[in-house]
């Protein structure tokens, strides 16, 4: 009869009950990098632990093999959820396969040599070492290099910020792990090397091999030094505060020298609010990515821009996509330093850290101020929430678009309110009430009538309702899983952002397949095989079925660039049907300019061709169609047009509708040293009935044109 060894079974139920208890953990129930990582951490220190006090040195191999298999029973709950619930992911797997069992060989081949070195106190020095390693190792690196990413011998590694969602293992974690585990050879064969011929074979063979390997860790992405990330990028830029390093493929000149201005401008204002002084011996580093995908290689985030503020060295590291919205609150970043506290330049409270960037950045809504978006959410955050958000656990534990802007919200109305040596104490020590003399209920109360006072709509109750709505990585059932569509359209974006149509079309066909043909994807397919021409593919997909104004729009466009008249009008009389039953104030310019034969040529000229018009066809177009000439003229760096475009479009009144257009305009012209020209429209759109935040971004142009016509204009070089 089979019979179990109870205890065996025990050992066994012991791993599979831990892992079972992880799935109630956020994250570290998911079977990704964070168990994996806990794995490898556990495994390491247990593998060297139990190697150094082994008392023969028979099976050493299958031992550390017994504490990989009990770690994978670990596992085993974790991936079987993962496959029930739907969360498996190939990375996740992956991640499980190259942590764990290198970090058990290296823990294990360090007290094993200890062991048979015969060494006092084995265990103790085997945890000391792998401690030095797992911790003196990290933070060494931490304080040395930009990256947000780290490897580490003992507990796998860290692939960079969370809110990057999309985590895959990489060709440089391969190569660490490799790396790993010829430390692990090379250690283990050690003691052997004198009296075993192949021990000595293995210890050549891997000294040789770790030689040859750490001279590659910049190149193959497992550290990103400064010179290693600067060479990358190619290009540099100097003004009187600033080094700027640049990707020379994506960024040209008259851009370099406007985003120069704008950090220059930043600086000020932020200097200027904060009563800040900064000596003029010292220069912010700001490195300037091509695209989020380049900023991922080369630092480990992705989307997410960030200041390392535990450097000595002020920095900031940023794409270019996200320079507009996001380079003044990393500068408040970078500039908070000055009154941070001793361990890392920061505050202690994390609440502070971004609702002090937020206050003085203004948050990044285009449509409400960050006050207008705490209103439209009530109830307002009561004195017991406010004071949890500012916490490390409350404010990453909830969701961030709401700890974003509630943050942000009470800082600025501590900054309105009380002298800004209060919100310095506070940001330095961690601490509002000592700082502020004043209790979470009454900094609450203060906020909260406040806040009472400002007026909301309909727009902002929107906003609101998305920002908050947006749940954190830890409410997520799968935080890490992605799906084939959003897989594909980033690999659209990130071809888009290169440059390769080819491979963008690809990319947008697999997620127009794998997304059910979403309106927008599709929309989005539509049109960029309209920009190459292919006409015929776009007829083929047209679906008088198909529900959104926009789709109907662009097959009218197709057919009407193909002479077919007949079918273009039969989704012209679909679109302005959907319009009908549900107007959309943005969409009814689209639509207006297809009413007219004459607008509408002038539009697909402009729009598939990539033609842009001359003065006097722009006199002629529709008003919107004038916008996207303008825009493009920018892009473009078409300056004679543009100046051309913008005396023409100062003899038409101005529409609110078109608000972005004319913030975009005013800031270039400014930036082109033609103030006459977007003082004048500046004055025009003050004129307007403008909404709250369109105030702000409006003060904000206007300080811009007041800060290049100064004197603190910096000598760019």
């Amino acid at each position: 009869m089979f019979t179990i060894d109870r205890s065996f079974a025990t050992q066994i139920a012991g791993p599979i009950l831990i892992g079972t208890l992880l799935l109630f953990v956020p994250l570290l129930g998911d079977f990704h990098f964070e168990s994996a990582l806990l794995a490898s951490l556990i495994g390491c220190f247990w593998a060297g632990t139990k190697a150094s006090k082994k008392n023969h040195a028979a099976g050493d191999f299958f031992d550390a093999l017994r504490i990989g298999f009990f770690l994978f029973l670990m596992g085993t709950p974790l991936l079987v959820n993962a496959i029930f619930t739907g969360c498996f992911s190939i990375h996740g797997l992956g991640f499980w396969l190259i942590f764990p069992l290198p970090s058990i060989f290296f823990g294990y081949s360090i007290g094993r040599l200890f062991r048979q070195w015969n060494i006092s106190y084995a265990a103790t020095l085997t945890f000391l070492l792998l401690l030095v390693v797992a911790v003196g190792i990290f933070v060494y690196e931490l304080l040395t290099y930009p990256q947000v990413y780290f490897f580490n011998h003992v507990w796998g590694g860290w692939p960079g910020p969370i809110y990057d969602e999309m985590v895959v293992v990489t060709d440089a974690a391969v190569f660490f792990r490799l790396l790993t585990i010829l430390w692990a050879l090379f250690i283990w064969h050690i003691p052997t090397v004198g009296r075993d011929k192949y021990s000595a074979w293995i210890v050549g063979f891997a000294s040789i091999s770790i030689a040859l390997f750490y001279p590659q860790l910049p190149e193959m992405g497992v550290v990103s030094p400064p010179a290693h990330i600067q060479s990358e990028l190619g290009g540099a830029h100097s003004t009187k505060h600033f080094e700027l390093y640049y990707d020379r493929d994506h960024y040209s000149k008259h851009e370099i020298q406007r985003i120069a201005k704008e950090h220059e401008f930043y600086f000020s204002q932020i200097v200027e609010r904060l009563q800040l002084t900064y000596p003029d011996s010292s220069r912010i580093t700001s490195y300037l990515y091509g695209h989020p995908w380049q900023k991922k290689k080369l630092v480990g985030a992705k989307f997410t821009s960030y200041v390392p503020v535990w450097l000595q060295q002020d920095q900031l590291h940023i794409a270019k996509q996200q320079i507009s919205g996001s380079l003044k609150h990393e500068l408040v970043h970078v500039l908070t330093k000055q009154f941070g506290n001793d361990l890392f330049n920061a505050s202690w409270s994390i609440g502070l850290i971004e609702g002090l960037a937020v206050a003085v950045a203004g948050g990044s809504s285009s449509t409400s101020t960050i006050d207008q978006i705490v209103v439209s959410e009530k109830p307002y955050p009561t004195a017991k929430q406010l004071e949890n958000s500012f916490s490390l656990k409350g404010f990453y534990g909830g969701r961030s678009g709401i700890n974003y802007i509630t943050s942000g919200s009470f800082v600025r109305f501590l900054l309105d309110k009380y002298p800004v040596k209060d919100i310095k104490e506070a940001y330095r020590t961690g601490d509002l009430v000592n700082s502020y003399q004043a209790d979470w209920q009454t900094l609450a109360k203060g906020w909260h009538q406040h806040l009472d006072s400002v007026q909301v709509d309909s727009l902002d109750e929107q906003t609101a309702a998305r920002i908050f709505g947006y749940p954190s990585l830890f409410e997520q059932d799968c935080p890490h899983v992605v799906s084939d569509f959003m897989a594909s359209w980033d690999r659209y974006r990130y071809a888009m952002a290169t440059e390769d149509t080819t491979r963008a079309l690809r990319a947008l066909d697999q997620a127009v397949a794998t997304g059910d043909s979403v309106p927008p994807i599709k929309a989005e397919w539509s049109f960029r095989h309209l920009v190459i021409s292919d006409l015929g593919l776009v007829q083929k997909a047209a679906s008088l079925q198909d529900t959104t104004v926009d789709l109907q729009l662009l097959y009218a466009d197709a057919n009407i660039m193909t002479g077919d008249t007949v079918r273009a009008k039969k989704h012209l009389t679909r679109a302005k049907k959907l319009f009908a039953e549900k107007p959309d104030s943005l969409l009814e310019p689209a639509l207006a300019v297809r009413m007219n034969k004459k607008h509408w040529a002038f539009y697909r000229t402009l729009r598939y061709n990539n033609q842009l018009p001359d003065a006097t066809r722009f006199s002629r177009m529709h008003y919107r169609s004038k916008t996207r000439s303008i825009k493009k003229a920018i892009t473009q760096e078409h300056w004679p047009l543009l100046t051309a475009y913008s005396r023409e479009l100062l003899r038409q009144p101005v529409k609110l509708r078109y608000f972005d257009s004319y913030q975009l305009l005013i800031h270039e012209l400014a930036a082109l040293e033609e103030q006459a020209l977007a003082t004048s429209l500046l004055k025009k759109v003050q004129g307007l009935a403008l909404r709250r935040r369109f105030k702000e971004r409006l003060k904000i142009e206007k300080e811009w044109l007041q800060f290049l016509e100064s004197d603190r204009e910096p000598s760019l070089q």
